[in-house]
């Protein structure tokens, strides 16, 4: 996204404004350094959404990775240079992202589970309620 991102964030340790308060900072810092400038990066206070419930866990796992196809900024959601889908749907690990969470609710293999995400992607695609 050009003006804004999404994350997706469980925190077993720090409270989830803890984790963004800290995010937002370093980022600014970084920001403000590279740039030669001072003040304000970010607009407005981040906004966050408590998710209670695996189904909902998928449906904004969905959006985030669809997003910018819908924003008309790719022709592929995997080809987002700034997404995670890749990790969801190749054997990529990262430290930061734990892809089982997700695909966990899907059966069958790894392979079977990430071939399904896929196609739990494609059918809002198919429907076009992510495109521009």
């Amino acid at each position: 996204m050009t003006n804004h991102f999404h994350l997706q964030l469980r925190s077993q340790v720090q409270p989830v404004s803890k984790v963004m308060s800290l995010l937002n900072k370093r980022y600014a810092d970084y920001y403000n350094t590279k740039n030669s400038i001072t003040g304000h990066v970010f607009e407005k206070r981040y906004f966050d959404k408590i998710i209670y419930s695996n189904e909902d866990m998928l449906e904004i796992s969905r959006y985030i990775h669809l997003n910018p196809l819908k924003a008309g900024m790719v022709k592929t959601a995997e080809s987002y240079r700034w997404s995670s889908y890749r990790y969801y749907l190749y054997t990529k690990k990262s430290g930061l992202l734990n892809s089982d969470v997700i695909l966990d609710s899907f059966s069958g293999s790894i392979t079977e589970k990430r071939e399904k995400y896929r196609m739990y992607l494609n059918e809002e695609i198919e429907k076009g309620q992510h495109l521009v």
